[in-house]
């Protein structure tokens, strides 16, 4: 959610930019006498302040930013046929501006078409070859060097995430993760799955916190075999886990937890001891909110491990 909110702060600091560069553009041709480039200019103008004002007022943007590309593209092109190869340079900043608003294929294939669109427009209005390979090739260069950038800030921010939405040791998703969906996702037919390791305590006094730690991993694994596509699974304590399962087959989830304790019961993940897990199950049955429903599993487990551990609840 931040990252959006910065995203759209950026979108709306490059609008002003645009609509101020554009209307001094707008004034020029003005005087120039140039009604036609002058009306295509307006045009952009306006619809870039329809969209900032949608911005100011927290509403959805009327004309989508992708539109508002092709509506600049379709101008520069324009501009490049009435006023000359030399405006085709204007295209540079375009091919950023289209990276840094809508990044992915999108800005590929929008950068692709414009530099096409520019360098033929050069070489048919200016019948100057030389000038529109010259121009085609620096915009191509540019292009590819967008790309590479692009492509290694999104591997930055995928690593970014991932430190920050993951529990490094098991893999498993955080409870800042936990919360994030809480808050985006619709968890009205929800379920969740909480368990919690049996005398897991024991296991780093007795083996160490290494051979600990073989266990919360080997445990993770052997629990995401079991899991559903659908399911996300969390690493909420030290020993304590959460599966959250959004959209479930009604019964299936008591089963599912069935299945776990089944499997960690029966497994060999150490050769001296048992590995087993206390389990509870909670259905949001409408309700919207993670922390009732968490609390309700919360007090089953503790009763659970009251009445002996490693069953389902």
């Amino acid at each position: 959610m931040v990252a959006t909110e910065a995203q759209a702060r950026v979108n709306f600091y490059l609008g002003v930019c645009l609509a101020l560069v554009c209307a001094a553009m707008l004034i020029l041709n003005l005087t120039r006498g140039d009604f036609i480039l002058s009306g295509a200019l307006g045009l952009l103008v306006l619809v870039v302040v329809i969209d900032l004002c949608a911005f100011v007022k927290k509403k959805r943007l009327p004309i989508s930013i992708p539109m508002v590309l092709f509506l600049l593209g379709a101008v520069i092109v324009l501009s490049v046929w009435r006023a000359g190869a030399e405006v085709g340079f204007y295209a540079f900043p375009t091919l950023i501006g289209a990276f840094l608003v809508q990044p992915g294929r999108f800005a590929v294939w929008y950068s692709l078409g414009l530099t096409i669109a520019v360098a033929g427009t050069v070489a048919t209005v200016g019948a100057d070859a030389p000038m529109a390979i010259r121009l085609g090739l620096a915009l191509l260069l540019c292009l590819t060097f967008l790309w590479f950038a692009a492509k290694r800030i999104t591997e930055a921010q995928d690593q970014l995430e991932n430190s920050v939405f993951l529990d490094p040791l098991t893999g498993c998703f955080n409870r800042r993760h936990l919360a994030r969906v809480s808050e985006t996702q619709d968890l009205r037919t929800a379920a969740l799955i909480l368990f919690d390791l049996d005398y897991f305590k024991s296991v780093n006094d007795t083996f160490g916190h290494p051979t600990g730690d073989f266990v919360l991993r080997s445990v993770t694994a052997l629990v995401r075999q079991q899991l559903s596509d659908g399911d996300l699974f969390f690493r909420i304590g030290g020993e304590e886990f959460l599966v959250l399962r959004l959209s479930p087959e009604k019964g299936t989830t008591r089963a599912l937890a069935e299945q776990c304790r089944q499997a960690l019961d029966t497994s060999r993940i150490l050769a001296t001891r048992r590995v087993t897990a206390t389990f509870s199950c909670a259905d949001f049955d409408g309700r919207a909110e993670m922390e009732p429903v968490l609390g309700q599993a919360d007090v089953a487990l503790l009763k659970a491990k009251r009445a002996g551990r490693n069953r389902v609840v």
